[in-house]
């Protein structure tokens, strides 16, 4: 994932239309990125670009850099709040994902790989690593941003390297110091850095299948037991030092609370359901709602794990 600011800019600009011609077929102005969000929610792109290809990719990202355009690059929109007044310039979607298993049990894998497709496939060849990652959503490239991680398991102890798109187009191999991992963030998150994570190479280990199965399975079965279904972003805030969010939301009695379309899960406080069409509005007011009532309690500011975007300058 990498991004650069996203401003006002009119989708019928000369700069867009010479972008949505250079790349006909894939991409579409004013579109609208709710069906492509976890969550549901999100106004339209002034252009969307579906890249199914790690040369397509490059190719738009190099066009917007051109053409001045404002660009951001996103896998599985899994844990991002999309603002209902959309998002301005070009925002692509990734879907460059092909995965490359090599000697030595290093495996390659494009940024728009998705997560779950990766480890299942190193559990079924038996290849330890990234066994905790059968049911995480999302792309390699946003687990990279995020150094996405569960069950004890995180990204950056598994990463060797990743190949990176530089502000000036040119593709660079960068190792696992350069992002400053820490827990759930790297310093591309949400930095707007105009930098592009194209692809990651993970150091995995010899296995037992059976063995990385019965985890995998046992991991799967977790998750189903304290992750609600439904149009979720995941975990809404991180664990503050020495707690757990969600206890502290179901503490504090908003178990249930809702914000419009929007409620706290019954099943588990630190996830926020879209179960009534709601909106990226209801969303942003229901997590200030927890955060006020969990730091009157407490006096403990919950941080949000997801990211969320601030509805766009008026055009």
């Amino acid at each position: 994932m990498g991004d650069r600011p996203v401003s006002a800019n009119s989708a019928s600009s000369p700069a867009l239309q010479a972008i949505t011609e250079a790349l006909a077929g894939v991409a579409q102005v004013n579109a609208m990125l709710a069906p492509h969000t976890w969550v549901g929610v999100g106004g339209p792109a002034d252009l969307l670009v579906i890249a199914e290809s790690r040369d397509v990719l490059i190719k738009a990202v190099r066009l917007a850099q051109a053409h001045d355009v404002p660009w951001r690059v996103y896998g599985g929109l899994t844990n991002i709040l999309v603002p209902d007044g959309g998002l301005r310039g070009m925002i692509v979607l990734n879907r460059a994902r092909k995965m490359r298993f090599q000697d030595g049990h290093r495996l390659d894998a494009d940024a728009g790989t998705i997560v779950v497709k990766v480890a299942r496939e190193a559990v079924r060849r038996g290849w330890g690593g990234l066994t905790w990652a059968v049911g995480l959503p999302g792309t390699i490239g946003g687990a990279v941003v995020n150094n996405a991680g569960a069950f004890g398991g995180e990204i950056s102890n598994v990463l060797v390297h990743a190949d990176i798109l530089t502000p000036d187009g040119t593709v660079e191999r960068v190792d696992t110091d350069w992002f400053g991992f820490q827990y759930r963030c790297s310093k591309l998150k949400g930095a707007g850095q105009n930098w592009l994570v194209l692809g990651a190479e993970f150091q995995m280990r010899v296995g037992n299948p059976e063995c990385l199965a019965a985890k995998a399975a046992e991991f799967t079965e977790r998750r189903r037991r304290t992750q609600p279904p439904g149009r979720t972003l995941g975990s809404t805030f991180k664990n503050p030092p020495g707690d757990y969010a969600g206890r502290m939301i179901e503490a504090v009695g908003l178990k249930g609370a809702r914000c419009g379309g929007i409620k706290v899960s019954e099943h588990h406080a630190n996830f926020l359901i879209n179960d009534e069409n709601g909106t990226a509005a209801d969303f942003r007011a229901l997590v200030e709602r927890v955060q006020m009532t969990v730091y009157e309690h407490f006096g403990v500011l919950l941080e949000p794990e997801i990211e969320i975007l601030p509805e766009p300058e008026l055009r």
